[in-house]
């Protein structure tokens, strides 16, 4: 039976300050980690057994998943003592992935295809490997494919460093959309015990021996790896649950939320479990709140994420931003941040009254957890 490994071990260093107290596989997505997400998707798929190849704050990823009971699947897990590379993770979980193909994905993407036609473009192409791949009008940050569009056989794999646009210009381009199936003679390509990248050192290699394919996706696809992307994916993936909703939904809000009548909740929004949100505030659009959030009177929030635990005072502006679980907003404060450098506030930070982050001059403000917030930016 087809299992899957999801690469979860990363340090998430674009996504600091939020990645100094969660781990970049647990950072939520629509109010569900992004592999919680990924494991979804495989269990979609036919997919019961799911390797977690972990690194960074293990700890905290084992005891969120468990083993996996609880999301219907068996999760296991390697744990990198140095780092191994994309290929050299999945050789440390070959015992598992050893007896037939298997799903490999970066646990650092959202995505809404059909895994299980994948699978069925795989084993009717019975390479070594497929690669999901994408469109994008601008390739620039990612692997390029050169493919036969015809057998859609991956002719080429260039790294974001090798591709050279035609006359320098930026064209669109299939991309590796960073999920995979491959076989088990993918090991055979893999020296143990080293470090080894999937992208540079095995996927050329197979692809010069034609046993490489593509499997060309529609649909959301975006990955997480800078916070004004991880605040695009959430809104893209809201949009999304919500157009999949049958009805006149406009908001995804739990039903133990308590609003006050004289709030405007202007869609879309995500409301989580025991929010409360008190008289004559206006939350949305694009806004994304966690569980157990408390918001006092005449707050505004618009464009932004908001992680699990928060207070927030009265009198509350904010906009284009990123605060995550457990800060602490006293009143009159404003949170601003621009449609390209987002505000963004780590664990157990605190904003005194009256402060104002405002970003300007193109400039992202950010705090570290604990720290507290005395002096204006603006």
């Amino acid at each position: 039976m087809t299992k899957g490994i999801i690469l979860s071990g990363g340090w998430g260093t674009r996504l600091r300050p939020l990645t100094c107290t969660i781990p970049k596989s647990l950072i939520p997505i629509v109010n569900k980690p992004v592999i919680e997400r990924q494991i979804l998707s495989l269990k979609s798929a036919g997919v019961r057994e799911i390797v977690l190849a972990v690194s960074v704050m293990s700890d905290v990823v084992k005891n969120y998943f468990g083993d996996g009971k609880r999301l219907g699947v068996k999760i296991h897990y390697t744990n990198e003592k140095y780092p191994m590379g994309t290929a050299g993770a999945i050789r440390l979980a070959e015992d598992y992935l050893k007896d037939d193909n298997f799903f490999m994905l970066n646990g650092d993407i959202i995505m809404n295809f059909d895994f299980s036609d994948m699978l069925k473009s795989h084993n009717k192409y019975k390479g070594v490997g497929t690669i999901a791949s994408k469109i994008l009008e601008d390739p620039s940050r990612y692997g390029v494919l050169i493919v036969n569009n015809e057998t859609n056989q991956l002719c080429k794999f260039l790294e974001k460093e090798e591709y050279m646009p035609p006359e320098g210009k930026i064209v669109p381009m299939p991309i590796n959309a960073g999920v995979y199936i491959l076989e088990p003679a993918i090991f055979s390509y893999i020296k143990p015990n080293k470090k080894v990248s999937i992208e540079r050192n095995v996927f050329p290699r197979v692809a010069e021996e034609n046993k490489l394919y593509h499997y060309p996706i529609s649909g959301i696809w975006k990955d997480i790896g800078k916070p004004l992307d991880l605040l695009q994916a959430n809104i893209l993936l809201m949009e999304e649950i919500l157009q999949n909703l049958k009805g006149e939904v406009k908001n995804l809000i739990d039903e133990s939320v308590e609003i006050d009548p004289s709030t405007k909740i202007c869609s879309p929004c995500t409301i989580g479990e025991n929010v409360v949100i008190r008289k004559d505030c206006s939350i949305g659009p694009n806004v994304i709140i966690g569980d157990n959030v408390f918001i006092d009177e005449n707050t505004e929030i618009k464009n932004s994420l908001i992680y699990n635990e928060s207070y927030f005072s009265k009198n509350v502006k904010i906009s284009n931003a990123i605060i995550s679980d457990n800060c602490m907003i006293e009143k009159n404060v404003e949170i601003l941040g621009d449609t390209e450098n987002l505000v963004i506030l780590s664990s157990f930070v605190k904003v005194l009254k009256n402060i104002k982050l405002i970003s300007k001059n193109h400039q992202p403000i950010s705090y570290c957890h604990h720290e507290e917030v005395k002096e204006n930016i603006e």
